[in-house]
């Protein structure tokens, strides 16, 4: 998905009924080794913290039955279960910067607010990451860099944004600005590179920081990332390394925050494809090559991918090449449905929590392919997608994914197939 998930509030699903008690601030019934969270039921990073696992998933699946009977002719959605109950298990931090009784602070904005909760303690992200962010908030402060003001335009620091890759132990790190030249430029380098040269994962292995960035955003408003990013130290990308595959992911590009996606999303969504041997693919929203690297090895004779943010379409020509599957993949740089779709046995569509939206579901039925496995971070826009496809094509299976465990949201796998 070409679209940024951040670890920050997100807009809630209203079909999704279960709520956590006010206050409430317990452990996760289930998983004896997760303490109470100083910031829960404050913060807005997760809501069902105390609920244990299955009912959240139960939740999450009478939720899909009920918006997607229309569509399901019966049949019950499947879920994934987590290969172990979640925990630390985000891999990517995404904090704005806010002024607080005149001192910086990075955090997660508070439930249903645009105040930041600072974090010093979390149950759903990489603990390193919550170090990370401790730490930077101390060394930004510590450099009395300006906080940059929604209300006023005015100001430095917008975000801190962070990522490990849990393949490779791979870390960067880089703050989004307001411009990429200031005094402090080379203190700050200088602070990030020794902040995060100790950190470990949690059996204790070293993570390697192969990257400190600038991420540039003069543009006022709410919107942190910017489309260009410096390196101050070292790269602006990182590689992970998951099912036999390198993948090159950039600062900017979209990567699943989740470390288990593998288990979670993509060898389910193998499972439900079956045997793709010669097929010819079409990935739209296609991102760094996620699904289309997995279905080349997995023996696809041609993927083509249709991507409109350029850092990730950069990530994927190299990603094609440096897996040896230049010859048998295409790029195009554009969003989907801007030019009708390439013939294609299969298409995987990956969308925005928006979903397909109109030229999307448009330039899939004029394409018609036999099959499609939308790949819908949102029950809601899955639902309206599924209406206008309804037509042309019938559901084979609903599949859920729960990569965003402790939250109302739900990753969700659909097969079609042309009637």
């Amino acid at each position: 998905m070409a679209a940024q998930r951040p670890a920050t509030a997100r807009q809630s699903e209203p079909s999704i009924a279960l709520r956590p008690h006010p206050r409430r601030l317990t452990a996760v019934p289930n998983d004896s080794s997760v303490q109470d969270c100083l910031h829960f039921g404050r913060c807005g990073g997760c809501s069902l913290l105390d609920r244990p696992i299955a009912e959240q998933l139960a939740h999450k699946q009478a939720t899909a039955r009920e918006l997607l009977a229309p569509f399901l002719e019966g049949q019950d959605p499947i879920v994934t279960q987590p290969p172990r109950p979640p925990r630390h298990d985000r891999t990517t931090i995404l904090y704005p910067a806010q002024l607080h009784r005149r001192e910086l602070q990075l955090g997660i904005y508070r439930t249903g607010s645009h105040e930041i909760e600072p974090i010093r303690d979390c149950r759903i992200q990489h603990k390193a990451l919550t170090t990370l962010g401790v730490r930077t908030g101390d060394l930004l402060r510590e450099l009395n860099l300006p906080v940059y003001l929604e209300s006023t335009g005015k100001g430095l620091v917008r975000a801190l944004r962070a990522r490990v890759m849990p393949g490779s132990n791979e870390l960067i790190v880089g703050l989004i600005v307001t411009r990429a030249q200031f005094s402090e430029r080379e203190q700050l380098a200088r602070g990030l590179q020794q902040i995060a040269g100790d950190l470990r994962d949690e059996q204790g292995k070293p993570l390697t920081l192969v990257g400190t960035v600038l991420n540039a955003n003069p543009t006022p408003g709410n919107v942190l990332l910017g489309p260009e990013t410096v390196a101050m130290r070292g790269q602006t990308f990182q590689t992970d390394a998951v099912a036999g595959l390198k993948l090159r992911v950039s600062f900017n590009s979209f990567y699943q925050l989740n470390r288990h996606a593998e288990a979670i999303l993509f060898r389910p969504a193998l499972a439900l494809l079956g045997d793709v041997t010669g097929l010819r693919v079409v990935d739209g929203y296609g991102g760094v090559g996620t699904f289309a690297l997995r279905l080349l090895r997995a023996g696809s004779s041609h993927v083509t991918l249709i991507e409109s943010s350029p850092s990730s379409t950069a990530d994927a020509r190299v990603n094609f090449t440096q897996n040896g599957f230049g010859e048998r993949a295409a790029v195009r740089a554009e969003a989907f449905g801007a030019s009708p779709l390439p013939a294609c046995d299969l298409l995987v569509a990956d969308p925005p929590r928006a979903g397909l939206m109109e030229r999307g579901a448009a330039a899939i039925l004029a394409a018609a392919p036999p099959r499609v496995l939308l790949v819908s971070c949102s029950l809601t826009s899955l639902a309206r997608d599924l209406q206008a496809l309804h037509g042309t094509y019938r559901v084979r299976t609903v599949q859920l994914c729960d990569l965003f465990p402790h939250t109302e949201h739900v990753e969700a796998l659909t097969l079609l197939e042309r009637r």
